[in-house]
């Protein structure tokens, strides 16, 4: 059974999708001259720290899931074996690993970033990829330690 606030979120999400999707022209659902207008003029520096920014919080939220999850069932095998205590805190030692790779990868991620200049009113083709392969990079490191939590 789905969550009540969903039958209220979900129409709302749809509808700002569709303003947003809408906004340059009136005569079609997706006007794409705008919507690559909008996406060539945004700084190939904001996906950089957008990528960094990713990796970090989301290394941290699958990290903090993961202690979530194996700290409750180490509280309860430890009621039923207490000897058993120390030696499950290894589970605990790598859930906080995943959050220290992804702090370090932020870090290495953030060395590779450098200010980028317009050049004709547009950024140019070799600083779009960088920025786009460190937001590329950051994701994924990202989303792999929220799942790994």
């Amino acid at each position: 059974m789905l969550h009540p606030g969903f039958f209220l979120l979900a129409p709302l999400a749809i509808a700002s999708f569709c303003f947003m999707v809408g906004v340059g022209s009136q005569d079609r659902f997706i006007d794409w001259p705008y919507l690559w207008l909008l996406f060539r003029n945004i700084s190939p520096y904001f996906w950089a720290v957008m990528g960094v920014a990713l990796c970090v919080g989301t290394s941290i939220l699958g990290a903090a899931w993961g202690i979530f999850v194996t700290g409750s069932s180490l509280v309860g095998a430890a009621i039923r074996v207490p000897r058993i205590t120390s030696k499950n805190l290894i589970s605990i030692i790598f859930c906080e690993a995943v959050a220290i790779y992804g702090v370090i990868v932020a870090i290495i991620l953030q060395t590779k970033l450098e200010s980028v200049t317009r050049e004709q009113g547009l950024f140019s083709k070799g600083n779009m990829a960088a920025g786009y392969a460190i937001f590329g990079a950051g994701l994924t490191c990202g989303f792999s330690n929220l799942v790994c939590g």
